[in-house]
């Protein structure tokens, strides 16, 4: 069976299996980097709240040998187990909840023309900010909301206020983190150990860097969910206490949509080199839908300010 056969025979058999109470359609969500994704919505008679399951990871499923009558009981399964036993859709149209929820992040300007064209966003660089609604509630559940042109009047917003919002929320919900590699390296293997250079925080402490101009040393910049958390190389005050931490001007180099590589540019290594590694990286190493840039960015200490350098 071929992926077009499979999008079809999916939502039919599902339906089939919970009955006319449940509504089940297939839709093409357009994402960021040109990446259009097929979804999956079940949706129960009376309810506005249903999760987008991704169909092409279950097509993976079934090409690795998962039978098709497995696939429809493990999605509706899925579906069974996201859904709280009581909802508060309005909850998500409450005005005052959701300008406390607004979060932001950045995508690749020239790869996400179309999908720019659907969402409020603003320039930054090569780039564009884009808006999240970032959802942690008991009865809802975990997750975000990308905010689409449509939503803006549904949820009585605008523009102009969102920038404002979102950078206001990411400080108390999702704070940035600025550390060493080997501290990520260590924190992704469940490590609790110190690593030798310790935490750098984007904070009032400071980094141990007396040994930086010894050894190559590279850092992190994230933020505390490490979903998302490239978009804090656009926050002034941020970048400020990176510098004064590294005392020197660094090079940001743009890993994904999750995090930046900070590089001290004492090291004196040439952009040009540095970008050639970024657009590897990015070609091999990179999930497609997860790639932010292949530039690499330059800040400026002295004159507090992030540019373009190659």
């Amino acid at each position: 069976m071929d992926y077009s056969t499979f999008k079809k025979e999916i939502p039919e058999l599902i339906g089939l299996k919970l009955g006319a109470e449940y509504k089940v359609r297939l839709f093409e969500l357009r994402k960021y980097n040109g990446i259009v994704q097929d979804n999956l919505s079940i949706q129960k008679r009376d309810t506005s709240i249903s999760p987008c399951i991704d169909l092409r990871y279950y097509f993976q499923k079934y090409i690795q040998g998962t039978g098709i009558e497995d696939i429809a009981n493990a999605i509706i399964a899925y579906y069974m187990r996201s859904m709280p036993e009581q909802l508060e859709p309005d909850k998500l149209l409450n005005p005052a909840y959701i300008r406390n929820q607004i979060v932001c992040s950045l995508v690749n300007t020239d790869r996400s023309q179309e999908f720019l064209k659907e969402c409020p966003h603003f320039p930054f660089l090569n780039l564009s900010v884009v808006f999240y609604l970032l959802i942690d509630d008991i009865k809802i559940g975990s997750g975000t909301v990308l905010l689409r042109n449509f939503h803006m009047q549904q949820m009585r917003l605008k523009k102009e206020e969102l920038l404002g919002l979102a950078m206001k929320n990411m400080g108390r919900l999702l704070p940035a983190d600025f550390m060493t590699t080997e501290q990520l390296i260590s924190e992704l293997r469940g490590s609790s150990q110190e690593t030798e250079n310790g935490t750098a925080e984007c904070s009032d402490g400071q980094a141990d860097s007396e040994d930086m101009d010894k050894r190559l040393q590279l850092f992190v910049l994230t933020n505390s969910r490490r979903s998302y958390g490239a978009v804090w190389m656009m926050d002034v005050e941020v970048l400020r206490k990176v510098a004064d931490q590294l005392k020197d001007d660094f090079y940001v180099i743009p890993s994904s949509i999750h995090e930046c590589m900070v590089l001290p540019a004492g090291y004196h290594l040439k952009t040009e080199s540095i970008s050639r590694i970024v657009r590897r990286i990015n070609r091999t190493k990179v999930a497609p839908e997860e790639v932010l840039a292949d530039s690499v960015y330059r800040y400026d200490r002295a004159r507090g300010r992030l540019i373009i350098a190659a």
